[in-house]
């Protein structure tokens, strides 16, 4: 039997053989890296937060957290602010905002809660965006974050080795006056009966555009057009 010298060396009997244990610190362990943002945006944007009580915050430079559900407003409007030159804002003070999108123009987001909006009966949580705001049929686009665990296999020498943190865009219709959202799927049949009134004309709409049910152009076409034939 081997002999080890040390509070480290203690023999361990096992079905295994004989181990000598050893504290966590003797481990080479490489941690997983963190893959990913947890933001709405890469960048820092500008633009308008519409605070509760009727008051609005003009933010030079800001980020939405999606996962923690607050706002990053950057100080000093400097492309990597110290910790100390942020102002944190949670999001139960904001019913909505407003950022000025380079490629896209001013994209508007409400406070879901506060709007009273449900998905599935349930009260909905965080922003969604407006992508088309009418008294027919809305559309709104809301993200959300996912993590996804680093799935590497030592022996195989495969898989990822890294945590990667993924933004999931959902759709979701809203009719009227109703709170309830919505969800566009990837089922045709089912996404149709949310027209039911103009089923007909949708459906050959559909067919002559081949209307893409991920795509957010396609959804606005589509909805654009649904609330053309009721007015």
């Amino acid at each position: 039997m081997p002999a080890y010298i040390g509070e480290l060396a203690t023999n361990v009997g096992t079905g295994y053989g004989q181990y000598r244990s050893v504290r966590t610190e003797a481990l080479d362990v490489v941690q997983p890296t963190v893959v990913g943002t947890v933001y709405l945006t890469d960048d820092w944007s500008s633009g308008e937060l519409f605070i509760t009580l009727n008051r609005m915050l003009e933010a030079e430079s800001f980020k939405y957290d999606i996962e923690n559900n607050q706002f990053l407003i950057n100080t000093t409007n400097s492309p990597s602010p110290t910790p100390d030159q942020l102002r944190v804002i949670n999001s139960t003070a904001v019913d909505a905002f407003k950022l000025a999108d380079p490629i896209l123009g001013d994209r508007v987001f409400v406070n879901a809660t506060h709007a009273g909006l449900t998905i599935n009966g349930q009260p909905a949580t965080g922003f969604v965006e407006v992508l088309v705001n009418d008294e027919g049929i809305s559309l709104f686009r809301k993200v959300d974050t996912e993590l996804i665990r680093a799935s590497y296999n030592v022996a195989f020498n495969a898989g990822d080795k890294n945590d990667r943190i993924v933004r999931r865009e959902d759709y979701y219709l809203k009719k009227g006056n109703q709170k309830e959202l919505l969800e566009i799927t990837g089922k045709k049949k089912q996404n149709l009966s949310y027209f039911s009134e103009q089923q007909p004309a949708m459906t050959a709409f559909l067919k002559k555009n081949d209307i893409d049910f991920n795509s957010a152009p396609d959804l606005v076409k589509l909805v654009s057009y649904y609330n053309s034939l009721s007015k």
